[in-house]
């Protein structure tokens, strides 16, 4: 986790690096040092034992005459000498069958006597502080009286006879100073080693690294200021190649960034002469538009004034004619009072599209009664229908008696699209629906008639476009009714939109807010 941490930091490649060798030459180093001191404290330790081996085995050798003597004083005096060496504790000498004959020294209270028969020297006990070493005493079996041949302890490889054991208790004090020594040496040579490792080390890669570091300083000052800055080429193979490389892209920026200076100014220049271009033609086409709708408006005007007067004038022939009995010229005068009332309802939607481009429409807001609405419509509209044997009918289902509106404008868009209806449904019905939400009112005209397809749909709202070429040979009108009443809609702050089959009929929604404000 730790080379992990390191490898993975926000540090530098050359700290990281000095942090990872610093970091593997002292785990290095305390594993050397753990491995020494092992082998060095198990080597002391061995060379204590054989020392205490050798002691204890002296003092069987000096103590044979002793005990079979059975002079204490004679055993006092080698047991005295065995003292002198260092690392002894205290001496006993048992015999064969293991009870005290002499003591000299602290012998510990605490350790039990060993009553195992031994054949050679060995530790019997030990505790951090010291060794118990037990060595038997032996003689040859001719050498014994035959009043003593009443031992029973026997050596079966060379005859000999074991009459009693020297103990010697070892201390391990010395042992355990020399260890703590070479504990304190190793570790004290293991820390001047990777001092001196780490400093040579750090300092051969600061030397190793600093052209590297260089190259660093020289891509983040290009970062910053957005120069193209080229690095020196300097230190090992690989960073030499990298500042070759460094500055090699920088030249081909710098070359590809004069370019594209170059051919923005290029692009600046064309953009401002296409934008000049675009501006007058704008500006024609807005003063064209301007134009047609000022024209639009004034021919509408211009010419509305005599088509009433002609109007006017064939009421006051057919009321002549009509005095005077002559139904034939009645006839023909009726067809004259339609065709003008149609061409007068023609320069009227001219008239309203240009005031709507023009911005010149205004809307009159007022209070409108929905059953007066609905009276109205069925005035216009049930003739409308009669002439293609169409059924109307009105369902009202909604809450809200009166609405604040243009009146004018909401009785043109429904007749409007009822008269649609009318016009392409034969033999069918037409249903206004008028119901209500918590904001809105809304008029859905449904026929059974013709139909729109998808395609249809998506341009019945623009100006001056029918359903096709073929169904605009079967019924007359200019293409002005859908447009100028999604005009009205919109402008009365609602929404009108469309749903339909091709010979499934068609159902026009249009939504109003309850009130308008001016």
């Amino acid at each position: 986790m730790l080379l992990k941490s390191i490898l993975q930091s926000s540090k530098s490649i050359q700290t990281q690096l000095i942090s990872f060798m610093v970091l593997s030459i002292t785990l290095m180093t305390i594993i050397i040092s753990i491995v020494t001191t092992t082998g060095v404290n198990q080597q002391s330790r061995q060379i204590m034992l054989n020392n205490a081996f050798q002691i204890t085995e002296g003092l069987a050798k000096q103590s044979v005459f002793s005990l079979l003597s059975g002079s204490e004083q004679n055993a006092q005096d080698a047991m005295n000498q065995v003292m002198g060496f260092q690392s002894v504790l205290a001496v006993r000498l048992l015999l064969d069958d293991h009870t005290n004959f002499t003591t000299v020294g602290p012998y510990p209270k605490d350790v039990t006597s060993n009553t195992i028969a031994l054949i050679e020297t060995a530790t019997t006990f030990e505790s951090n502080d010291f060794w118990l070493i037990k060595a038997p005493i032996k003689v040859l079996s001719e050498s014994i009286s035959d009043e003593e041949s009443e031992f029973e302890l026997y050596s079966e490889a060379s005859g000999e006879q074991t009459v009693g054991y020297a103990v010697v208790v070892y201390s391990k004090q010395n042992l355990l100073e020399a260890q703590k020594h070479v504990a304190v040496l190793i570790a004290t040579v293991g820390i001047i080693s990777v001092l001196l490792l780490s400093i040579i080390l750090r300092s051969g890669l600061l030397m190793l690294f600093k052209p590297l570091g260089q190259l660093a300083n020289t891509m983040l000052q290009a970062k910053n200021t957005g120069e193209h800055l080229l690095a020196q080429v300097d230190g090992a193979k690989e960073i030499r190649a990298m500042a070759s490389s460094y500055n090699n892209m920088m030249e081909v920026l710098e070359q590809q960034e004069n370019d594209l200076l170059s051919h923005r100014d290029k692009l600046e220049n064309e953009v401002t002469i296409r934008t000049k271009e675009l501006v007058y033609a704008r500006d024609e086409a807005l003063m064209a538009s301007q134009h047609k709708s000022e024209f639009m408006a004034n021919m509408s005007h211009e010419l509305r004034t005599p088509i009433q007067s002609i109007i006017g004038y064939g009421e006051l022939v057919t009321e002549e004619l009509e005095l005077e009995g002559s139904f034939e010229l009645i006839d023909d005068m009726d067809k004259i009072s339609k065709n003008s009332h149609r061409l007068l309802t023609m320069i009227n939607s001219l008239l309203d599209l240009a005031k709507i481009e023009s911005g010149k429409l205004e809307l009159h807001y007022c209070e409108v009664d929905i059953l007066e609405l609905q009276n109205c419509v069925v005035d216009t509209i049930e003739p409308l229908a009669h002439k293609n044997k169409n059924t109307f009918t009105i369902q009202q289902m909604s809450n809200v008696e009166k609405i604040t509106i243009d009146r004018q404008k909401l009785e043109q868009v429904l007749i409007n699209l009822l008269s649609n209806a009318c016009k392409f449904t034969e033999n069918g019905q037409v249903t206004l629906l008028i119901t209500n939400d918590n904001q809105r009112v809304k008029f859905e005209i449904t026929d059974t008639g013709i139909g729109l397809s998808e395609e249809q749909q998506k341009y019945i709202f623009d100006e001056f476009r029918q359903v096709d070429s073929s169904q605009s040979r079967m019924f007359s009108g200019t293409g002005l009714g859908l447009a100028i009443s999604k005009r009205f809609v919109e402008l009365m702050h609602g929404e009108i939109s469309v749903t339909s089959e091709l010979n499934k009929g068609a159902t026009f929604t249009v939504s109003l807010p309850y009130k308008l404000t001016e």
